[in-house]
């Protein structure tokens, strides 16, 4: 049996990242002189059942918007119009050239009606969302704030893997790491000082008795379980090296929840290994199968980077190779937090059951009640429980469905 875990919102309650996007929304705000509150949990929540699930999605949405009204607010005042014309093409030099604006009136951000509509545009375009989002607002925009907004929203909505050039990334990260982890692993002067969110306000969901069965069952050959998600990582060990750039945010939350020695697939493993095939790792990442793929793989073998090699071979070669064979015939369940999650691993059992591989899937949606996402995961999910320990004893606990009263919703089995 293969199990694909999550970390945020399922092996984690990823406290210091939801912090770690108001605080950004915060300093955005501040620094570009828009007043605005920044979203609350609640609203981090709808964005998240919208599948904008990675925070520097979330992080280049919001300062992109808080920017735009700037801009706007700068067009619409006479005095102040002719100076947009020579505004710095760099967000951060832009910022700055833009300067405070005391007195401003506050703007109401309507964070959950920005995320559906972020949401479903990017559904319908098939785009990451940031980037459904840069089309909506060149669509939109007047040219008096077209013109200089063009080079920033490039900047902010485009690329927000790449840390050298994503501002809303490098304030994420800054605050997710605190200002020594961020300078060490990126070699980047950090924005702001403090320690770090990951380190202070990360909170484990997942119970010491359900860790141990899952370690004692890997033991045994019975469980195959890996760590799978789009968070920032190291890259793959047999890489032999550390590169700058690669932060172990997943194997902190890995050590957290005390999954010690399980294999990771995140995102800094497909970057680093799409980055030696002219690839970009955000075309690997989460929703893509190929993470998907490579993380059963990585889960049936331990390693990881042959494990994203087989993945890539089915992707271009549509062949199936070691260690991807070894997964042949087995039952594979997924626990995530996010449809596009659910439906990526989905479409990787497909492809490699159409090459002959057999498997079973059982999707698991991870939705606490009264959470939005329960209905949305709903949708997609076969079955959707309010957290990972009620999952997981639906799976290891001696039953494939869910015990009454768990809080899980059943739905038919698609594979």
């Amino acid at each position: 049996m293969i199990i694909l875990l999550d970390i945020d919102g399922v092996l984690v309650d990823n406290v210091a990242y939801k912090v770690g996007v108001q605080r950004t929304a915060a300093e955005f705000s501040r620094r570009v002189g828009v007043p605005a509150e920044p979203p609350t949990l609640k609203d981090i929540d709808v964005f998240e059942s919208e599948s904008i699930t990675i925070e520097w999605d979330e992080c280049a949405i919001i300062t992109a918007t808080l920017l735009v009204e700037r801009l706007r607010r700068q067009a619409a005042d006479p005095a102040r119009r002719a100076a947009l014309t020579d505004l710095p093409t760099e967000v951060w030099a832009a910022v700055a050239a833009l300067g405070p604006a005391d007195g401003a009136t506050p703007l109401v951000i309507d964070y959950a009606a920005l995320a559906r509509r972020v949401g479903a545009a990017s559904r319908e375009s098939g785009q990451h969302p940031s980037r459904a989002y840069h089309g909506l607002l060149l669509a939109e925009l007047d040219e008096a704030v077209l013109a200089p907004a063009r080079p920033l929203l490039h900047q902010l909505l485009d690329d927000i893997y790449t840390i050298t050039t994503s501002p809303a990334m490098q304030l994420f990260q800054n605050y997710a790491l605190g200002d020594a982890h961020y300078a060490a692993y990126y070699g980047l002067r950090p924005h702001v000082a403090g320690p770090a969110l990951l380190e202070t306000l990360d909170v484990p969901n997942l119970a010491p008795e359900w860790r141990d069965t899952l370690l004692e069952g890997r033991k045994r050959g019975e469980v195959y379980p890996v760590v799978y998600t789009a968070r920032p990582s190291l890259a793959p060990p047999e890489g032999g090296h550390r590169p700058r750039g690669y932060t172990p945010e997943a194997e902190m939350a890995a050590d957290l929840v005390g999954l010690h020695g399980v294999p990771v697939m995140g995102f800094g493993k497909l970057d680093w290994a799409a980055k030696r095939v002219g690839r970009a790792g955000s075309q690997l990442v989460k929703p893509s199968p190929v993470q998907a793929m490579a993380a059963m793989g990585a889960a049936r073998s331990g390693q990881e980077l042959e494990a994203i090699k087989a993945a890539l071979a089915v992707e271009r070669d549509r062949h199936v190779r070691y260690p991807l064979t070894a997964c042949a015939g087995q039952a594979v369940h997924v626990f995530d937090d996010s449809t596009s999650s659910l439906k990526a691993v989905g479409r990787a059992v497909e492809q490699l059951n159409a090459l002959g591989l057999r498997l079973t899937l059982t999707r698991h949606g991870i939705g606490p009640e009264g959470s939005p996402k329960q209905q949305t995961l709903g949708a997609v999910a076969d079955y959707v429980h309010p957290d990972i320990n009620a999952g997981l004893a639906a799976v290891l606990g001696g039953a494939e469905q869910a015990e009454p009263g768990s809080g899980a919703q059943p739905r038919e089995r698609r594979h």
